[in-house]
């Protein structure tokens, strides 16, 4: 019998193979778990985590519980060493949504939001009126979710946490920001850009180590004096055939297209707006590489490009030959189309012009308006899913003179002025009539919308604000960008607004002059019109200031102090109370009790206007403990104040001793208006 082989090596061999990849997988393992303690140990330092766009704030006396729009949520987005975070203005609202209610939530970037016009005017308040009168037995809300300087993942993450705050309708407005906003493919480097990238790129600075990270490396939002515009540019130079231009569309696509798939998934409607620029009247931002050219061929580029800007008005046909020349000499040159179609839009051939205006934002070097692939990722993303589309830029061609966008309708390059918001407005409504679930809230036609003038009308809309927004294009336009491409711009608002201060009261005048001249760098202003409405109060135009705090109040955020302080100061200059008026007060008082109960300030401001708009009603024992309070936590800063509208509650209400008391106490201080009342009121 022969011998068998040996194989005694094999066993041995396949030993130690498993003690290898034993070995591998508890490295991997112990890797894992001591990262996973270093995660824990970040988390437990208030690192990590992914913050809410919505939050639960308490609950109100009829059981519903409030909820506010929080910008936290949206700042998560803009998680860079690079930039500081765009804005998002709170909101309220309740849940769960009451009867008879009809919810719009409306989604995307600063245009959405209405900047730069306050909220009150922003183009959603002109929708909620408009929805009303199309909607007269429901209650119409418009929440605004719009985020300055947001790309369409900030805006899908955003859009998917509002789905569970059942909307009626979603509305997306977005495209602006594909390139230089938060996530924008310019904004990061490019093996970041894909959507896949992009949601990696989210999920890792969800992170507690990498949140740590980027704040040990973060310089305090560089940028310091820079506007959120400036710093968000990662490239300045984008060429025209530059893969990010097609990766800006395809991200639109394809997270425009999830927007919708989660609306459908979740049964709400959605409608997709394709949004407007201004075409005609800015010209291109970036500029363009000529660096190709020979030196002599660039002048000749350069002078052709003057000739036309030259003479666009006085003689169009030789701007248009001064325009081709500059084409043939550089074809990529997105000023040199943009010249051709002014002159073409002089002369009257508006289609033509329309073309030559719309290859010049294509081949913009710095694409802040979107390019034609952009708008037509939006159109494909609805498209594929059978959804509504709203075309903003063809409703606003349609009101623009030869059909192209300028300073008629916008106030920048893509941001509506307030005739833009209303049209914009105005559109979105005639949309939603015939999307197929309005049949069932039994929505009338929008041919019974009312002009315009109505609902300027209605929200207040004043020179003031008007001011307000040339004042900021001012401020804009004199951004580096604007100013070198388009000097136009800044001459326009610069003249704008000296010609409406020439014509103010000088204390007027001042109050505005400040205003603008207010830092808004890491917090936010007051609006104008409160200043106003201070200087006419300090001229003894008390009635007058009435309607300019109204418009205040309105314009800043709900449950807020400045609120409180506008609806009361709004009621106390107005000899004319009427019952709407009064009917907004307990609305406002009772905002005013949450923020009391809720608030964890001790500034006393809250207990003060909130004990004023008590008083103005009339119901004056529930104002004396607010003043109360607000007089011990105010201190010396507001003590004649509170003291004056203490004694009016007090001798109101017949408690004569107690009015002397406090009024004899200011006058043994040697305070002169304590011992003027302490005559008046009682002969002493």
């Amino acid at each position: 019998m022969g011998d068998l082989p040996c194989h005694t090596d094999q066993p041995p061999r396949r030993r130690r193979l498993r003690v290898r990849l034993l070995f591998i997988a508890l490295s991997i393992l112990l890797g894992v778990g001591l990262l996973g303690a270093v995660e824990i140990g970040f988390r437990l330092a208030g690192y990590g985590g992914v913050p809410p766009t919505f939050d639960r704030v308490g609950v109100l006396p009829d059981g519903s519980e409030l909820v506010f729009t929080t910008f936290a949520g949206p700042a998560s987005y803009f998680r860079t060493s690079r930039s500081p975070a765009g804005s998002l203005e709170r909101d309220a609202f309740v849940m769960p949504k009451p009867p008879g209610t009809f919810r719009v939530m409306v989604v995307g970037a600063s245009a959405a939001k209405g900047i730069p016009l306050p909220r009150s005017l922003a183009w959603t308040a002109f929708l909620r009126e408009m929805l009303g009168d199309l909607l007269p037995s429901h209650r119409v809300e418009v929440i605004n979710l719009g985020v300055t300087a947001i790309a369409s993942y900030g805006v899908l993450g955003i859009c998917t946490e509002a789905l569970d705050y059942d909307p009626d309708l979603v509305v997306i407005w977005c495209g602006n920001n594909e390139f230089f906003g938060a996530l924008g493919v310019a904004s990061m480097h490019s093996a970041g850009r894909s959507p896949t990238m992009i949601r990696l790129t989210r999920a890792a600075r969800s992170l507690g180590v990498v949140q740590w990270a980027e704040d040990l490396v973060s310089d305090a939002n560089t940028g310091g004096a820079q506007t959120l515009m400036e710093a968000m540019i990662g490239r300045d130079f984008i060429a025209p055939g530059d893969r990010s231009r097609s990766d800006a569309a395809r991200n639109l696509r394809v997270f425009v297209g999830d927007m919708l798939d989660r609306c459908a998934r979740r049964g709400v409607p959605a409608l997709v707006c394709i949004p407007p620029a201004n075409e005609r009247d800015l010209g291109p931002i970036g500029t363009p590489d000529v660096s190709h050219l020979a030196e002599a061929d660039r002048a000749a580029h350069e002078e052709a490009l003057r000739d036309s800007r030259a003479t666009e008005r006085t003689d169009p046909i030789g701007a248009e030959a001064s325009a081709r020349r500059a084409m043939l000499l550089a074809p990529e040159d997105a000023r040199a189309h943009f010249a051709l179609g002014r002159a073409l839009h002089t002369q009257g051939r508006h289609a033509e012009a329309v073309v030559a205006f719309e290859r010049a934002i294509d081949l913009d070097p710095m694409p802040w308006r979107p390019p034609m692939a952009s708008l037509e990722a939006l159109r494909s993303a609805a498209a594929a899913r059978n959804a509504a589309v709203c075309d903003l830029r063809a409703a606003f061609r349609a009101a623009s003179p030869g059909g192209s966008i300028g300073w008629e309708l916008m106030a920048d390059h893509v941001h509506p002025n307030l005739a833009g918001q209303e049209l914009a407005a105005r559109a979105v409504a005639g949309a939603i009539p015939s999307m197929p679930f309005a049949r069932a809230f039994g929505m009338s036609s929008p041919e019974g919308l009312a002009p315009g003038p109505v609902y300027l009308a209605r929200l207040g809309a004043n020179p003031f604000d008007d001011y307000a927004v040339d004042s900021s294009m001012r401020a804009l336009a004199s951004v580096a960008m604007f100013r070198e491409s388009n000097p136009q711009f800044l001459a326009r608002f610069d003249a704008a607004c000296a010609q409406f201060e020439a014509g103010l009261p000088e204390p007027v005048h001042r109050a505005v002059r400040a205003w603008a001249d207010a830092p808004t760098v890491g917090g936010e202003r007051r609006p104008i019109n409160g200043l106003v409405a201070l200087a006419l109060v300090n001229m003894g135009r008390v009635a007058d200031a009435a309607p300019h705090y109204r418009a205040a109040r309105d314009a800043v955020e709900p449950y807020g102090t400045w609120e409180l302080e506008y609806a009361y100061l709004a009621l106390a200059c107005d000899p004319l109370v009427d019952e709407g008026e009064l009917r907004d007060a307990d609305r406002f008082i009772e905002r005013g009790r949450f923020l009391v109960e809720h608030s964890d300030s001790t500034s006393g401001a809250a207990e003060r206007y909130l004990g004023g708009l008590l008083q103005v009603v009339g119901r004056h024992e529930e104002a004396i403990p607010m003043l109360l309070t607000a007089k011990d936590r105010l201190g010396d800063r507001g003590r004649l104040s509170v003291d004056m509208a203490l004694v009016d509650s007090l001798l109101a209400l017949g408690r004569r001793e107690e009015a002397r008391a406090i009024l004899e106490r200011g006058a043994s201080a040697g305070i002169e208006a304590y011992r003027a009342r302490l005559a008046r009121e009682f002969g002493e």
